[in-house]
């Protein structure tokens, strides 16, 4: 979850603008909403444009396979103490959706989701040189 606070601190103002972050708890029955709040009161309050949901299990188990967030063996895929440790991304406009490692370098997360979100448009974050 630091690491996607990091995320989020690089991500800046386009954070509640342009892009959402979105974080769906896969356990509704435990992680109600007051919960989740202080879930992300343990990571420094509240976060401009990321918001913690919860819901019926049913539904977040359709959206979870629809975005590919599923173990493929059912045994660990029914353990509701595990959860991917990925960050799913997409283009709603262009139904375009990709997921990385959600320990992978904070910098790396958010030039990778810049080029796939955006397209051919010019690097605004320019964090690091590369070419």
């Amino acid at each position: 979850m630091r690491n996607l606070v990091k995320v989020h601190r690089i991500l800046g103002k386009r954070v509640g603008k342009d892009l959402l972050m979105l974080s769906i708890t896969i356990d509704p029955e435990v992680d109600t909403p007051d919960v989740l709040r202080e879930y992300c009161e343990s990571f420094g309050g509240e976060h401009e444009g990321w918001l913690y949901l919860t819901g019926d299990y049913h539904e977040i188990d359709d959206l979870r396979h629809a975005l590919g967030v599923y173990d493929l063996d059912p045994v660990v895929d029914a353990d509701r103490t595990q959860h991917s440790g990925i960050v799913t991304f997409g283009n709603d406009l262009t139904d375009r959706w990709a997921a990385l490692p959600a320990l992978m370098n904070s910098v790396e997360i958010v030039e990778t989701m810049q080029r796939f979100i955006d397209g051919s448009r010019i690097q605004a974050l320019g964090t690091h040189g590369g070419g």
